[in-house]
């Protein structure tokens, strides 16, 4: 987890500049009674290798400093870069350069001197400890190890003055050196075999032999497991590891600390057991986020089994979990090298660093996502039998027998220790010191004001410091004691099962999510249904809507104060991950309103079955909605995430619960709006950006009568104006989230375009205004035509153009861009937006069914864009075998509600998640007025209108 190993470009200096501590610390060994003169080389050679890479990551940035300050004062004087670096070599391999350093880098020869000294030291440790446990370890082993062979000193971070965990290889065996009590270890051990002596194979750690302050480990081989049956009892044993920490309060599982051996996972690194948690501040959103955000810091993501991504400097968005960290899934990030090496243009430089392999996966390319089903039921019967044990009484003494061990507790990420010491064995620290370290304290205080795990006490940071500044990461560590064990035993008794088991599937989601963030490919998944029928649709329909309603409010987190939130797998700028909702309409707690509130308006109306708490469950999130949104600034100004969605949901809810003063947080979120810089705004989508403001702007203008709304839409056209990319294909805009203008309503060109056609077709702005908008949303339909393709019939997705791969979703393809046509024809009568939605039918009904439930990319936008078209021409849509709405719940029957890119995951949102299907469920009644989030309608009976429609398959059907 440390920085990465330097390049040798410096070698032959930082080999003179080193001579004399290596050569004491060779001495040292050679006098090392007990070793064989082959095995004195091998710890002679192994620790001369040791001392000359920790020097060069401390030494590289000074040389490269003074190589070009040799070079810019003239005293490199050949013709040639490789030339001159070989000149700045012999110059710095002589007695005046090493005084030259000193008085340049006052702290550089003391703080060096020790580090390697202390490193040194702790060889000699390792070396006189083998000598002395040599018959024991056989004894361990069960055989006679042999003579020594191999030492490789670089398995982990150098802790505790300079020692560091070592893999020693003798002729017949090998063994892991751990310079720390190996207590608890065993004590794990002692505890795995008594909950599962019955179970083969089972999870385990490495045997240990425990010498007090130090102790050796079997080594584990990485092997691939053989065949399916085995993988299935790895993934299984991966559950009892999650059951097992959870209860024991294990974190640091990461990817480097997990062997698969077979079908065994081992864990080679247990220190980090009973970890309490520190209560975090409270929020100011309410009791449920505090609750959620606790949950989530007490479940098992924290073990680092489960995938999360790393938010730490110099791995953000990195994966570093025991069963992901899966290759393809991982961003590129950027870490430091010497580049140009060998001559004196060489310097330090940015450069792409791959996320090393580890031996933690059971094959060569694993997709976990085929072993979901087999992690939850291994976490659920080891749960079933933890349980059984506590119920029996003797759980508690099994688990205080850890009592007297000594375990680690990671106060901050090894990563940031890692560029806090890059700082402080910089040139500029090495030469003012004094200055080096206030700006270390300084970010020490300010990581402890925002994690409550990191000490905060000037003696604990001095002691941090002090450890870095003589190249240790710090380590912090306490016996156990009984308190501390009971009170991580009690956060078990108190955990929620269903949450737990929430949580690691949507953390299982995450792994696969991200992975396809680099592979977009339509999903496998086939929902068809095998059996649909249209028998009893408006009773199947209402069983439906109830049952999901239900759901989502059992999985919900609620607060002592009322206050109502939901844990999700949510996409951010690093990727996926697990987190608590934020106020916005796309997947947040804003959509999840929504659907309540439709919902308590169809019961009360007697078009929905009753659900009981439907109106707490409202209440509460409103309650969170509120705070949140006077505690947070605004992520984004867009349609779906950020103000616009948010002055969207209030003026919905507003026609949905009338009289309840909703009006007024529309024209709060409205006034955000209009001190949002929009003229410097650089997102343009629907979903956070530009376009996805105007038309939540014209409904508060219509809302409320005031033509500010309306100065304030018109700001949102102009900018749109200043920032489209014209040429003969016509105008688009750029993409923050793909590599170029796209496509399609969400991202892309057809949404911008009927943004800009709803702005030209209002009041705002000026006559010639408005003429300038709608030209130039003809010339974002110009481009969307551009990329329409005859032969396929259908639109080409810009982000893989040559895959054939026609998207027919709402986000991407031909249903948003159907539902865009639609609209505008209604509204214009246009030719042209009659032909587009002519084919964006067929492209739609020829794509067919069963893709998921949800509004943004599933079958729900689907029946819309159907429903809508048949509204305008029943002889749009070709005749139907089966209604859709049949087609759609007999599947919903046969496979549960499945979201869209979360497909395995519990997701409460609206456009992708179950509040989407509760709200389209309750909209496929006959009589329903409420309105569609897709065309961003906000009003009662604004877009619906299928009230005596003979095409509606609900019509002969009793309401």
């Amino acid at each position: 987890m440390a920085d990465s190993t330097p390049n040798d470009t410096f070698a032959t200096i930082i080999a003179f500049l080193t001579v004399d501590v290596r050569r004491r610390l060779a001495d040292a060994l050679a006098a090392q009674p007990g070793l064989a003169p082959a095995e004195t080389t091998v710890f002679i050679d192994s620790a001369d290798r040791a001392l000359l890479d920790n020097a060069a990551r401390k030494l590289n940035r000074v040389l490269l400093l003074e190589l070009h300050a040799a070079k810019l004062s003239g005293e490199l004087t050949a013709s040639d870069e490789p030339a001159k670096f070989a000149q700045f070599v012999a110059k710095a391999t002589r007695p005046d350069f090493v005084l030259a350093l000193r008085q340049r880098y006052p702290a550089l020869a003391p703080r060096l001197e020790r580090a390697l000294a202390q490193q040194g030291q702790g060889i000699v440790t390792l070396a006189s400890r083998l000598v002395a446990d040599r018959d024991q370890l056989a004894t361990f082993m069960g055989q006679s190890l042999g003579e020594l062979r191999a030492l490789d000193m670089g398995q982990g971070d150098v802790h505790d003055g300079g020692q560091t965990v070592a893999r020693v290889t003798f002729a017949h065996g090998i063994v892991m050196y751990k310079p720390r009590s190996l207590r608890v270890d065993a004590a794990l051990d002692t505890f795995l075999d008594g909950l599962l002596g019955d179970v083969s194979p089972r999870i385990r750690v490495p045997a240990v032999l425990d010498r007090g302050d130090y102790g050796w480990t079997r080594y584990v081989e990485h092997i691939f497991c053989a065949d399916d049956t085995e993988l299935v009892a790895f993934y299984r044993n991966i559950g009892h590891w999650l059951a097992v920490m959870r209860l024991l309060g294990g974190t640091d599982i990461h990817h480097e600390n997990l062997i698969a051996c077979g079908p065994v996972p081992y864990i080679v690194d247990v220190e980090s057991l009973f970890v309490t948690e520190a209560p975090m501040a409270p929020t100011g959103k309410g009791d449920a986020v505090d609750l959620a955000q606790a949950l989530i810091r007490s479940s098992v993501l924290r073990t680092g089994l489960v995938p999360f991504r790393a938010p730490v400097l110099g791995l953000d968005g990195v994966d570093i979990s025991a069963i992901g960290a899966l290759q393809g899934e991982q961003p590129t990030i950027r870490g430091p090298e010497i580049v140009n090496a060998g001559t004196s243009e060489a310097r330090v430089g940015l450069v792409d660093v791959e996320v090393g392999e580890a031996k933690n996966h059971p094959c060569r390319q694993p997709d976990i996502s085929r072993f979901w089903e087999d992690i939850i039921a291994g976490f659920q019967s080891l749960n079933a039998r933890l349980d059984a044990l506590h119920r029996d009484g003797t759980l508690a003494g099994r688990v205080a027998a850890f009592q007297g061990s000594r375990i680690r507790r990671i106060r901050r990420p090894t990563q940031s220790y890692v560029e806090v010491m890059r700082m402080l064995w910089h040139p500029a620290s090495l030469h003012d010191e004094p200055a080096a370290i206030a700006r270390a304290t300084d970010l020490l205080e300010r990581n402890a004001a925002v994690s409550p795990v990191a000490p905060a006490d000037a003696a604990s940071i001095a002691g941090e410091i002090e450890d870095m500044r003589h190249g240790d990461i710090p380590v912090f560590a306490n016996v156990l004691e009984p308190p501390q064990i009971d009170e991580v035993f009690q956060a078990w008794l108190d955990m929620r099962p269903e949450m737990e088991e929430l949580t690691i599937r949507g953390a299982l989601v995450t792994a696969h999510l991200n992975v396809r963030l680099n592979d977009d490919k339509r999903s496998p998944y086939d929902l068809t249904a095998h059996h649909p029928h249209a028998d009893d649709l408006d009773r199947r329909r209402r069983a439906m809507a109830k049952a999901t309603v239900e759901q989502l409010l059992r999985l919900s987190v609620r607060g002592r104060d009322g206050t109502m939130t939901w844990i999700s797998p949510i996409l951010g700028r690093g990727g996926w991950t697990m987190r608590t909702l934020q106020p916005n309409l796309y997947v947040g707690l804003s959509g999840i309103a929504l659907a309540l509130a439709g919902y308590a308006r169809e019961m009360t109306l007697g078009r929905a079955d009753e659900v009981d708490g439907v109106s707490e469950a409202l209440d509460g999130v409103l309650r969170v909605l509120r705070k949140a949104e006077d505690t947070d600034d605004a992520e984004a100004i867009g349609g779906f995430i950020g103000l616009g969605s948010q002055v969207l949901t209030w003026l919905t809810l507003d026609g949905l619960c009338p009289g309840a003063g909703m009006l007024a947080h529309a024209i709060t979120q409205g006034a955000r709006m209009e001190r949002w810089d929009i003229e410097n705004e650089r997102m343009f989508d629907m979903l956070e950006g530009v376009s996805g403001a105007i038309v939540p702007l014209l409904h508060l203008a219509d809302a409320t009568g005031d033509d500010r709304w309306l100065a304030v839409a018109a700001r949102a056209g102009h900018r749109l104006e200043a920032t489209a990319i014209l040429d003969a294909r016509g105008a688009r805009w750029p993409a923050s989230i793909f590599s170029e203008p796209i496509g399609g309503f969400a991202h892309g060109a057809t949404g911008t375009g009927w943004a800009l056609a709803r702005l030209g077709l209002s009041k705002a702005g000026t006559a010639a205004d408005r003429q300038r908008w709608l030209a130039l949303a003809e010339r974002a339909f110009d481009f969307e035509e551009s990329l329409y393709d005859d032969e396929g019939r259908n639109w080409i997705d810009v982000r893989k153009p040559d895959s054939r791969d026609f998207a027919n979703t709402w986000c991407h393809g031909s249903i948003g861009i159907g539902l865009a046509a639609c609209d505008l024809y209604a509204r214009t009568g246009q030719a042209r937006h009659l032909s587009t939605l002519q084919r964006a039918v067929s492209a739609a009904v020829k794509g067919g069914w069963g893709y998921s439930h949800t509004l943004c990319h599933g079958d729900l936008s689907t029946w819309e864009l159907l429903m809508r078209s048949r509204r305008i021409d029943p002889a749009l849509v070709p005749p139907e075998d089966m209604p859709g709405i049949a087609i759609i719940l007999s599947s919903i029957e046969e496979h549960g509600i499945v979201g869209g890119l979360a497909r395995d995951a519990f997701t409460p949102g609206l456009m992708s998640g179950i509040s989407g299907s509760i709200h389209q469920l309750n909209r496929m009644h006959l009589e329903s007025d409420m309105p569609s989030p897709l065309l961003m309608e906000c009003g009662v009976g604004e877009g619906v209108g299928f009230v005596g429609s003979v095409t509606h398959p609900l019509k002969t059907e009793p309401t």
